[in-house]
């Protein structure tokens, strides 16, 4: 892909700005290049949704320092006025205090791989290489600071539900498992990965569920961003332990009917013992009443006693063991290195699959 597609995905991620993907210093110093950056990431009337004013600033520092380091004429290189200009818009911006930019929400566009091609690229030397991904996009609305507030973590997406996307959407068993199915997501938190399975891997439809109202509003708030309705996707709240109370779809059956489901998945559930059994007992649920035959969960492990009190109990309700398997391996690590934009540091992920009819009685 060209090297201004990699770096608008990124920005648009929000990735750091020193981790950024620049073109090269003689590059950048072309109009060409710098018209293309002006008009993918920093015109209102082009570049949609625009990062919050702060990220911006700090891009555009970096992209303006770049430019004038690479200047080897000054009578004929220059900084294009656009960019120039945007840079003296931003600095006059009121910026908002630490204590609003760590509670504000923001739009974030995700650059979705879809091809297994790009497993097969050298994405570490020459991500430039890659094909194009950024024609198939997912906005959610997030903070990527905001680690914990109103007693959720559900305000980011985090590196599970990026890898399991990934996973999903490059692989030929990670897409057979959500083309034409019935897809639940539990703890959808940002809704990433049912956003994903509703608009770009072909699912019949797709209920996003979460315990927090909050979440929920967000998510369907970013139903009508990512262009899909309710015939495709619907959002609401699932208290585990509970009944579900979402109403079928409207060709499921009539007034009344139990919604049933294909395939359940979830990311990044297993963080705490105490949620543990209500987790599996909502699982449970869903294989014996909502007529689910598999269930996948990836989760990034960062106590392995949390984890194998999930795989314990998992294993005392389950008359078969589950099936474990890891989705870090090289190339999947450098594919989230340049597609998403948490590729600093990882836990080992695994992910965890039910591959019978009922795998918890």
């Amino acid at each position: 892909m060209d090297a201004i597609a990699l770096l608008s995905a990124q920005y648009f991620q929000q990735v750091d700005p020193p981790l950024l993907s620049l073109p090269d210093g003689p590059a950048l110093v072309s109009p060409t290049i710098q018209s293309a950056i002006y008009e993918r990431m920093f015109n209102e009337n082009t570049a949609w949704p625009l990062p919050p004013a702060p990220y911006q600033t700090r891009v555009l520092k970096t992209i303006i320092a770049r430019i004038e380091e690479s200047i080897s004429d000054p009578e004929e290189d220059e900084v294009l006025d656009n960019l120039m200009e945007k840079w003296t818009l931003l600095l006059s911006t009121p910026k908002p205090s630490a204590l609003e930019q760590a509670q504000q929400l923001t739009y974030i566009k995700y650059s979705t791989p879809t091809m297994s091609s790009l497993l097969d690229a050298d994405a570490e030397t020459h991500p430039e290489q890659c094909e194009s991904f950024n024609t198939k996009t997912i906005v959610t609305s997030e903070n990527r600071s905001l680690i914990l507030s109103a007693g959720t973590t559900g305000f980011r997406t985090w590196e599970a539900a990026l890898h399991l996307g990934t996973f999903l959407s490059t692989t030929d068993p990670g897409r057979s498992l959500i083309a034409n199915k019935r897809v639940l997501e539990l703890g959808a938190g940002t809704g990433f990965l049912s956003f994903l399975c509703a608009k770009h891997l072909g699912a019949e439809n797709v209920t996003v569920t979460d315990r927090e109202p909050a979440l929920i509003e967000q998510i369907s708030d970013c139903i009508g961003k990512n262009g899909l309705d309710s015939k495709k996707i619907q959002a609401g709240i699932w208290e585990w332990g509970m009944p579900l109370q979402i109403s079928p779809f409207s060709e499921e059956g009539g007034e009344g009917a139990r919604k049933r489901f294909d395939i359940a998945i979830g990311a990044d559930l297993i963080y705490d013992t105490d949620i543990v059994p209500l987790l599996v007992s909502t699982i449970k649920d869903l294989f014996n009443n909502y007529s689910i035959k598999e269930f996948i969960i990836a989760a990034t492990v960062r106590n392995e006693d949390t984890f194998n009190t999930f795989l314990d109990v998992c294993g005392k309700s389950c008359s078969h063991p589950l099936s474990v398997i890891s989705l870090v391996n090289r190339r999947l690590r450098l594919l989230v290195k340049y597609h998403t934009p948490a590729f600093s540091f990882f836990s080992p992920l695994l992910s965890c699959r039910h591959l019978i009819p009922i795998a918890i009685l």
